[in-house]
């Protein structure tokens, strides 16, 4: 059999069993096939297609990086692409693995996916962004459980706030609730939380040994309200400044793109900030805006020149947000020296 000139191949991963299946260049199916999502069994498929040139799609998931970098050395060309984007695949009304595997193919060979960056290696700087993330969703846990102690407190009347030294010592906490069954509850409870604040105060260290020879995040720090977990944590989401070919794809990336609709000249809907991206780092951003208004500095003095201009508060945060986000990278990718009178350059009094 004659090798194909160009085969666009796609899998359709899942934990278990996997689909993988290629087109040629007019679109024709030329194999489908499911298989056991093992690594050496996709390798073997793909080894397989007789074709000049080979390219392979995999839509992103949790397993889909690992996986990309073994198979990256056997195609000529290797795009994981974002699922949002594929409406052909999401809205078909005849949705299955099958008919998801060759609208992928489809896709491929139009041209029409979008394509998400992705690590070359899964190496250190992946694992500190994993270290970070199970830090985030550390807090969140800890603030959920948080809350559900509290609403505890006032199921059975108690409606006195839980401050940070009853989590050390619930000792005065504990005294004031008249059942012995109750109180062992909520001591219990409360224990979970001790337990959970002690990981992520492990994990903390951990991230910031791992990171320890980064040099961006010690820059990112001279930045007013920019602390360690915030350097850190945009360090590890961003991983490193080149995957961003401008500023805007760096904006929706941290949550801060806005979602503008339109049909026929007229709006549809209001503006709205797009939720496609990290919220995490939008939060970084919104944590050095609220810290640098307490005092005077080069971030305080950028938002009010923004107020002035735009006479609304919202907007002038917002764009200060970007800001902070934007400088972080623009000294990262340039491998800059943070320097606080540039940030303000403009904003009139600021220091040159």
């Amino acid at each position: 059999m004659n090798n194909l000139t160009k085969a666009y191949i796609a899998i359709d991963l899942h934990r278990r069993h996997s689909v993988i299946g290629y087109t040629n260049n007019d679109g024709q199916l030329m194999h489908i096939q499911q298989v056991n999502t093992k690594i050496r069994n996709l390798i073997n498929q793909v080894s397989a297609i007789a074709a000049d040139q080979k390219y392979l799609t995999i839509e992103q998931t949790d397993m889909t990086f690992a996986i990309a970098e073994k198979l990256a050395p056997y195609v000529d060309r290797l795009i994981v692409c974002e699922p949002r984007h594929n409406k052909l695949i999401s809205q078909n009304a005849t949705k299955n693995d099958r008919a998801d595997t060759l609208h992928l193919c489809k896709l491929l060979r139009l041209g029409e996916l979008k394509p998400v960056w992705r690590p070359k290696q899964m190496g250190r700087r992946r694992l500190f962004f994993q270290q970070v993330k199970e830090y985030h969703r550390l807090n969140k846990l800890i603030t959920a459980r948080k809350n559900q102690l509290q609403a505890s407190l006032r199921h059975w009347g108690m409606y006195k706030d839980v401050k940070a030294s009853d989590y050390r010592d619930p000792k005065r906490l504990l005294e004031a609730v008249d059942s012995s069954a109750l109180a062992d509850q909520l001591a219990a409870d409360m224990r979970l939380i001790q337990d959970l604040q002690a990981h992520k105060a492990e994990q903390k260290a951990r991230f910031i040994k791992t990171a320890s020879n980064y040099q961006e995040i010690s820059e990112f720090q001279k930045m007013s309200g920019i602390g360690p977990v915030g350097a850190h944590t945009y360090s590890a989401y961003i991983q490193t400044p080149h995957r961003f070919p401008g500023r805007s794809q760096l904006i929706r990336f941290c949550q801060l793109g806005v979602s503008r609709r339109s049909s026929d000249g007229k709006q549809l809907g209001r503006e709205h900030l797009d939720k496609a991206g990290h919220s995490c780092l939008k939060q970084v951003s919104y944590i050095a805006w609220e810290t640098s208004q307490h005092n005077e500095n080069e971030v305080s003095r950028f938002y009010q020149a923004s107020l002035k201009r735009s006479n609304n508060a919202t907007n002038a945060r917002l764009n200060t947000q970007r800001k902070i986000l934007t400088t972080l990278w623009i000294i990262w990718k340039h491998n800059r020296t943070y320097r606080p009178a540039r940030f303000c350059s403009g904003c009139g009094n600021s220091a040159r």
